[in-house]
């Protein structure tokens, strides 16, 4: 099955705007643990803070990582494999 250009790019993009997305997230946080590592080897200070605030960033992004991956990748591939499926049983 052939696709429209349009629909092409619109999936495209949605699969380009996830990768660009877990980027920043791994990137961010890469540094939020080296930084708590850097800051926090020696000193005791503020640590179990600090590194609630890591985890609480880590796993809330995590789940928004995880649900925009579905979203551009999984349910869109899902969601046309449907369709198609649909279109087909309706031509026979």
């Amino acid at each position: 099955m052939s696709h429209t250009p349009d629909h092409i790019l619109k999936i495209a993009k949605k699969r380009v705007q996830f990768k660009k997305h877990l980027t920043v997230f791994v990137l961010v946080n890469l540094f939020l643990w080296a930084l708590f590592l850097f800051l926090f080897k020696w000193k005791r200070i503020d640590e179990i803070t600090f590194l609630h605030i890591i985890l609480f960033i880590l796993i809330t992004w995590t789940i928004i990582v995880v649900g925009h991956y579905f979203y551009a990748i999984k349910w869109d591939k899902t969601m046309m494999e449907k369709e198609i499926k649909k279109i087909k049983n309706k031509e026979l």
